[in-house]
């Protein structure tokens, strides 16, 4: 393992590999058709990556060969590697970072189904509801301190207001989400 953290990319590469061994080629083809878009890979970087997660011994990889087919290169998750990736998605939602992180902690939700039992499950979307709650909170005062004209720094208040008004709206459907899935993950 390393002594550095790994970045958000390498903890979803790591994620996907947990869940199915994969070649690059058939990741990149997965982070560039599907939702998890968002972590698709500038040109140059997944490569680099898997060979970094290999290297940590996160990572195995093999060359195979399908018939009439070339050469390509399998990655499997180590047993340090799923080890690595629980400990990841078991990772508390940090509140102060939820507005930038939302879409990481979405992708560690998928990734916790089949890791952990379901209380581990209910009490990470407890943990995402309260730190959506605070940033809904911090900004409802916020759009009131703008539409008193009281923030400082805020602009021009009428599109500020209107830019929090997007955000709030945003964040309390996410809200909404987690309250949800926790009850219909509940039973």
């Amino acid at each position: 393992m390393t002594d550095r953290s790994l970045t958000d990319f390498e903890q979803v590469l790591l994620g996907l590999l947990v869940d199915e061994p994969s070649s690059g080629y058939a990741l990149k083809a997965f982070l560039t058709t599907t939702p998890a878009s968002v972590y698709q890979p500038s040109s140059g970087a997944l490569y680099p990556a898997l060979k970094r997660l290999e290297q940590y011994g996160l990572l195995r990889s093999r060359l195979t060969v399908a018939a009439g087919r070339r050469k390509r290169r399998l990655y499997h998750a180590t047993a340090a590697g799923i080890a690595a990736h629980v400990a990841w998605v078991r990772q508390p939602v940090q509140p102060d970072t939820i507005a930038q992180d939302l879409g990481l902690h979405l992708m560690r939700f998928v990734f916790l189904a089949g890791l952990l039992p379901r209380s581990e499950v209910l009490v990470f979307l407890d943990s995402l509801a309260d730190a959506l709650e605070a940033l809904v909170g911090e900004l409802e005062r916020f759009s009131a301190a703008v539409t008193a004209g009281t923030a400082t720094g805020a602009g021009d208040a009428v599109h500020s207001a209107l830019a929090l008004d997007h955000g709030i709206a945003v964040h309390r459907a996410s809200l909404a989400w987690a309250r949800r899935t926790r009850r219909l993950l509940a039973g």
